[in-house]
């Protein structure tokens, strides 16, 4: 009897609840990425399964597989309460497993397993117990609820309870991994106050002109570390974090590229940087260090774009704002809950590195989701501030270098409204035009990169600044 039980639950349960879960989760378990926050559902579900496998052994003389029933109906423990709790214990376990590898694979099977285990107690268990033990199923049927609810009133209670506790969890956890992520990894360069609020500020090397480097949406101050080091041993190198990312201070509730050019302009100010200054900007950031060269000509010697926006683009944002700034928005409100850390998006904590992991840090916390939606908030203002700006300094150093593939650039769930080939034929269009803005100005693309060209060819754009500091000196 032992042994059938055992063959039992590792042919069924061990099947359902773990084995396949397991195999879905391969590609991260071979990373060794796991939130253990998790456990929180898997060993109550796991505790839950194994005491039901003890009843079914133990009271019903039987097994959980269809194969070798129990002889005696279960009515006791936690059965007085659901009909059924193996099958909610099964669901916990596959949901902690969904959330410990944050995969929306998995918690798609977790509600596959939901539908399919409701079809069964309504079409083939219920009735089997009904022919089987009749009367006392009759009795045990109407006293006990099939899965944990008596009452609509007490599924709308539970429903209530549910959405209360969430939430609450949710920001306390956010909260607690917030404050442990910034004990272990602190500001590695200077915080300079601009007037109420500070950036984040990182120097390294020594000379003259200063290349200054303008981060993508979600890069930090100490991205790009490669093509930085290796700039920094012909001049100094600085790179800082805009309001809301990396260590920086939160910004205004709607930020537009004038606001980011002038925290810009104050940063140097204020931490006595003297122009002029070479600038290298990737992806979101090549609007802010557009706008900074037209409205502050005299401290910028030259400009490099890294697969960078440029105010060519900014029909194209604005055409597409209609849905990206809901997201934008609805990603900073789910932040506030620790959705995002949870869930991984950059697959950041799946590397397992330090740099990773301090990257997942600064990342998924909720102040550069929020920036992102103040800057979604802004993109009226920052059109009128490009129509406004005077041009670009005719004679201005310019490189503008496209990235080969833009794989990365757009995320999986966006390309449903978004055409991505029709999307890099305009934007490398973008990235030609905006060269020819400039008498010094040059196009170049970039074999075998991505969308940070900083990143994935970091040799290519090291020369291509120091090309441009043996010019501009």
């Amino acid at each position: 009897m032992i042994l059938r039980a055992l063959l039992a639950f590792l042919a069924l349960p061990g099947l359902v609840a773990f084995l396949i879960p397991l195999v879905i989760a391969l590609p991260a378990i071979r990373q060794g990425s796991f939130a253990w926050s998790a456990l929180a559902l898997l060993l109550p579900g796991i505790g839950l399964l194994l005491w039901c496998v003890r009843e079914f052994y133990v009271k019903g003389k039987g097994t959980i597989a269809p194969w070798s029933p129990p002889r005696h109906l279960v009515t006791s423990g936690l059965f007085r309460v659901s009909r059924n709790p193996v099958y909610l214990s099964v669901v916990m376990i596959v949901l902690g497993w969904a959330i410990g590898f944050r995969s929306w694979l998995l918690l798609l099977y977790a509600l596959a397993l939901v539908v399919a285990f409701h079809l069964r107690v309504l079409l083939h268990e219920e009735p089997f117990l009904a022919r089987t033990h009749r009367e006392e199923w009759t009795r045990y049927r109407a006293r006990v609820p099939r899965w944990a609810f008596r009452s609509r009133k007490a599924l709308l209670l539970a429903w209530i309870a549910v959405l209360v506790t969430l939430p609450v969890a949710g920001l306390i956890y956010e909260a607690y991994a917030d404050g442990m992520a910034g004990l272990e990894f602190t500001p590695p360069g200077q915080l300079v106050d601009i007037g109420g609020r500070r950036l984040h500020l990182v120097c390294m090397g020594e000379g003259l002109p200063t290349v200054f480097f303008e981060s993508s949406s979600f890069s930090n101050s100490m991205s790009f570390a490669r093509a930085r080091e290796r700039i920094a041993a012909r001049t100094q190198v600085c790179s800082y974090d805009r309001s809301g990312m990396g260590w920086s201070d939160p910004g205004p509730g709607v930020a537009s590229t004038g606001d980011l050019a002038r925290d810009l302009a104050v940063l140097q100010d204020r931490a006595r940087l003297h122009g002029p200054h070479l600038l290298v900007a990737s992806s979101i950031g090549g609007l802010t260090a557009e706008l900074f060269a037209r409205q502050f000509p005299e401290r910028v010697a030259g400009l490099v774009h890294l697969d960078a926006s440029n105010s060519l683009t900014l029909s194209l944002r604005e055409s597409v704002a209609g849905w990206v700034r809901p997201a934008a928005c609805a990603s900073g409100f789910l932040a506030h809950f620790g959705l995002i850390r949870l869930f991984d998006p950059f697959g950041l904590t799946k590397e397992g590195t330090d740099e990773a992991r301090r990257s997942a840090a600064v990342t998924y916390n909720s102040r550069p989701w929020v920036q992102l939606c103040a800057m979604a908030r802004g993109l009226p203002d920052t059109i009128r501030e490009f129509r406004e700006a005077p041009p670009l300094r005719a004679d201005l150093p310019l490189t503008v270098m496209s990235a080969s593939s833009r794989d990365d650039v757009v995320p999986a769930a966006v390309g449903f409204f978004v055409d991505v080939q029709a999307l890099s034929t305009t934007v490398r269009d973008s990235h030609q035009e905006f060269a020819k803005q400039s008498t010094r100005g040059k196009w170049q693309l970039v074999p075998e990169s991505t969308h940070l060209i900083a990143s994935s060819q970091p040799d290519a754009v090291a020369d291509a600044v120091l090309e441009m500091l043996d010019q501009v000196r």
